[in-house]
């Protein structure tokens, strides 16, 4: 309530600046910069506020596991960690659905019978593990048991039988654990109140990318999967560093960017396939040209400038990539508007805002960008240096 009259003084000290004949140019350029800085500080005790910490989420999700092992006869403990771990609220009333389809799964599909589990040399009881903590500006939420991992045979199998992909499809091992995603996936041979209803991990994807989020897969057969939600902290405001590429402005989440840096030719290499990536203190990343990635490359110039400028970007599990974008203009807070609510999905971009001059401004998804770019790159030492030597 202090803050909201300290904000109301300084719009009639605004008003009053802005009926003098003189203009008092510098007066207000005092005012307004005080008036920013009240409201970030309105933001933030409005945040403090509606921030919750997981708790009350986390612990509903003991008796979930309790009644999934009810119904499979199978014994598992649930271990809760970071649960004072705080998000907005509104994330924490809509994170309850996807964790429960997420830890039924675990106990249906992913822990083994008590006979498997002793056969495999394993105790009887199954564990999963649910945690939350903060990194990078990000909530990251792990569900992690220690079952049989996923079976990539069956799951190929599956979803060729499904008709997902082509029979002679050749895919990667994180490309068949991401086949559990496709709508209708389902490898439960009978249909229980657990599975089989052709209601699968693809709900839970589309939950999670509603809230701006994603889900990655890790599994070793034989000793269990992890599976990890990386969520924005708040679905409201975000510090953004505003970049040009091809003549727009757009957001980069200041908490996704490392360094920045002037393009410098001699670091930058190409690999056989044609990817480049840039040389930084001896670590090779792949090199993105932000225009072309977005189909803007028929706006700007194609080839690279001395003018560019490297951002150097980094996702939640700590993989790196390099964006050229033509110019840095500011650093700023935006208010984050659904692009997929009112224009649609795009690849490469998380939301929208609108900047002062009442501009749209798009706001890049850099964990998708650098997903895409080590996708099509192979950045493994080995690998890359055969690149650079061939």
């Amino acid at each position: 309530m202090d803050l909201v009259g300290e904000l109301v003084i300084a719009q009639a000290a605004l008003e009053s600046i802005g009926q003098r004949e003189d203009g008092g140019q510098q007066e207000m350029s005092k005012r307004i910069a005080s008036m920013k800085t009240l409201t970030r500080d309105i933001q933030d005790a409005v945040m403090a506020v509606r921030a919750q910490p997981v708790r009350s989420v986390f612990q509903r999700m003991q008796r979930v596991v309790r009644e999934a092992c009810s119904m499979t006869s199978k014994d598992v403990v649930l271990t809760l960690e970071g649960e004072d771990t705080e998000v907005d609220r509104t994330l924490v009333e809509k994170l309850s659905d996807p964790l429960t389809h997420m830890l039924r799964n675990a106990v249906d599909h992913g822990i083994e019978s008590a006979e498997d589990r002793v056969a495999a040399g394993k105790s009887p009881t199954g564990q999963i593990l649910l945690s939350a903590g903060h990194r990078s500006g990000r909530i990251l939420i792990t569900i992690k048991d220690d079952g049989g991992g996923i079976n990539r045979e069956r799951v190929l199998a599956t979803a060729i039988k499904r008709g997902i992909i082509a029979p002679d499809a050749v895919l990667t091992d994180d490309e068949i654990n991401n086949l559990i995603f496709a709508p209708g996936f389902s490898t439960a041979a009978t249909v229980s109140d657990l599975s089989g209803r052709g209601v699968g991990m693809d709900v839970v994807k589309q939950a999670i990318q509603g809230l701006g989020g994603r889900v990655t897969i890790s599994s070793v057969e034989g000793q269990g999967t992890t599976f990890c939600l990386s969520l924005p902290l708040t679905l409201a405001v975000l510090d953004g560093m505003l970049i040009v590429a091809a003549g727009s402005t757009m957001v980069v989440p200041v908490s996704s960017v490392v360094e920045t840096m002037m393009v410098n030719h001699k670091d930058i290499y190409m690999l056989p396939d044609g990817a480049n990536v840039v040389s930084i203190r001896g670590v090779c990343m792949p090199l993105i040209p932000l225009a072309s990635e977005l189909g803007l490359a028929g706006f700007g110039g194609g080839g690279l400038s001395d003018e560019d400028v490297i951002l150097v970007v980094e996702n939640e599990s700590g993989a790196r990539a390099a964006l050229i974008v033509e110019d840095i203009r500011d650093q700023a807070q935006v208010v984050i508007k659904s692009i997929e609510k009112n224009y649609r999905q795009m690849s490469g971009v998380s939301a929208a805002t609108i900047l002062g001059d009442g501009s749209v401004s798009l706001i890049l998804d850099v964990p998708a960008l650098v997903a895409n770019a080590l996708g099509r790159i192979d950045t493994r030492p080995s690998d890359v240096r055969t690149g650079l030597a061939a």
